[in-house]
């Protein structure tokens, strides 16, 4: 299946520090996650989206497939995969997984999908 036969959600949220702007940070995290629907909290932003081809993109262009693919695996429950992100790296259009508090915070991600599995190979999918 293409990336595009999936039906799947994406559920995006991260703290907003008092150091931090709203609208920078939505920036930040529409550099891997662009099309998603943001709201806007005192305390946190939050997104939903139908859209992985950027993050697929940036798997590719930083050569991290394999290593994404096992990470996501691991961080799947049902139909379910949560993982979390550097906020740092997500302003400069980059995945780095995250399993540790950092000090700018993380950017939380929930895929939702019934084919969770197959949609994880599509996004780390190698070309032979």
């Amino acid at each position: 299946m293409e990336l595009n036969e999936f039906d799947f959600e994406v559920k995006i949220s991260c703290d907003i520090y008092p150091t931090e702007d709203k609208e920078k940070l939505v920036q930040c995290v529409s550099n891997v996650f662009p099309k998603t629907q943001w709201e806007l909290g005192e305390e946190s932003i939050t997104g939903n989206s139908r859209y992985l081809t950027r993050f697929k993109t940036i798997l590719e262009d930083m050569q991290i497939r394999d290593t994404a693919r096992s990470y996501l695996k691991d961080k799947t429950a049902g139909n379910e995969c949560s993982f979390s992100l550097s906020k740092q790296a997500t302003c400069q259009a980059k995945v780095n997984f995250s399993d540790e508090e950092r000090a700018l915070g993380e950017v939380e991600v929930k895929i939702i999908c019934e084919n969770i599995e197959e949609l994880i190979e599509d996004l780390t999918e190698t070309e032979e």
